[in-house]
């Protein structure tokens, strides 16, 4: 796209609409509370490390491959069961109603590439550019930034791209509902995201600020200490989504990762978690998820793994689930111990606290 103060399509008739939707960011009460300093990673030995968060990474509200859309322009709200620390949740997932330049609608739902701009997001409120804007976690940057430290971890996107996938993230709400049916949260991805002049959503160089306020979830994460470390460039590097999203889970909640200590995880409860379609024959579901196993193997996160195969009880030919037992690689498991001396670290007062 040529640099210039116009742009064209649908990045343009956001341009537009944002400027009657978006404070800029001097109009916010902006600080620094002691508890994100506890979240940044600044030394060198954390450059590749970034932070997971309590609850929220673990939400399945990324779609993963094509969708179908009604008219060529609508979706349904999606509606997924998961469960996090043995408690069960319903996310409901509302996509995101974008204009094109012609004003006609078209829908949207939170794909792999919202996942990597999240991620790179965080990363840089990680390495110092965090702060809260009215109470809220946020960060700031450069769209050209953000463009480059996507770009450094293997994922190339153009400028408009990185706008269309701030304005997913601010666009789509999800609501969680806990098993008894109360309301845990209603919220979008992103709370709200911007840049420091609204005339500047049209710019494409170094100069051109933005700024994101994290989902609330993210801002309880980081008062309570109930984020955790985790490696980034890794994650950042799989080529399959089902590898990083397990990657994630292990590196949040399997604290006493070693060889000796092997991790346990069913076929179903991979589907369910990571928002996965299950195939009529599964088989094909337990092929997916055996190649992103052996990728991780290539990244040095599993050292081995097996497959238990569940059949159905009377005929035993059909497959029902499978039990993946993980043996974690060394590398993985003193990541790990780095992590839980990272959380031991924290101040009584910001201790994890397992809230949700």
């Amino acid at each position: 796209m040529p640099k210039s103060k116009k742009t064209t399509g649908k990045a343009a008739t956001l341009a537009k609409t944002t400027k009657r939707e978006l404070k800029r960011l001097e109009e916010f009460q902006q600080s620094k509370p002691e508890q994100l300093t506890f979240f940044e990673l600044m030394l060198p030995q954390e450059r590749h490390f970034s932070n997971t968060i309590e609850l929220y990474d673990f939400i399945p509200k990324y779609v993963w491959g094509k969708v179908e859309r009604v008219n060529g322009k609508f979706l349904d709200a999606l509606e997924r069961k998961f469960e996090c620390r043995g408690r069960r949740y319903t996310v409901t997932i509302d996509p995101a109603k974008i204009k094109d330049r012609k004003g006609a609608s078209r829908d949207y739902y939170p794909s792999k590439r919202e996942e990597l701009v999240e991620d790179a997001l965080r990363k840089l409120a990680s390495e110092g550019q965090g702060l809260f804007l009215d109470e809220q976690a946020s960060v700031t940057f450069s769209l050209y930034q953000l463009q480059q430290e996507l770009k450094n971890n293997g994922h190339s996107f153009s400028i408009s791209q990185i706008k269309d996938s701030l304005f997913i993230c601010t666009k789509t709400n999800l609501t969680v509902t806990t098993e008894d049916g109360a309301t845990l949260l209603v919220s979008s991805l992103f709370q709200m995201a911007g840049l420091q002049t609204r005339e500047d959503w049209a710019g494409q160089g170094q100069k051109t600020r933005a700024f994101v306020q994290f989902n609330p979830l993210v801002t309880a994460s980081i008062k309570n200490g109930s984020f955790r470390l985790y490696n980034y460039k890794t994650s950042m590097g799989y080529s399959n989504t089902i590898a990083r999203q397990l990657h994630k889970r292990m590196a949040h909640h399997y604290t006493q990762a070693s060889i000796m200590h092997p991790y346990s995880i069913l076929l179903s409860t991979i589907i369910r978690d990571c928002g996965l379609t299950r195939y009529e024959k599964l088989s094909n579901n337990l092929r997916d998820v055996l190649i992103a196993l052996e990728e991780m193997k290539e990244k040095n996160v599993l050292l081995d793994f097996s497959v238990e195969k569940i059949f159905e009880a009377r005929t035993r030919g059909r497959l029902m689930d499978a039990k993946l037992t993980l043996t974690p690689d060394r590398q993985f498991s003193s990541e790990v111990i780095q992590a839980n001396k990272k959380q031991k670290m924290l101040p009584p007062g910001a201790s994890p606290k397992r809230s949700f």
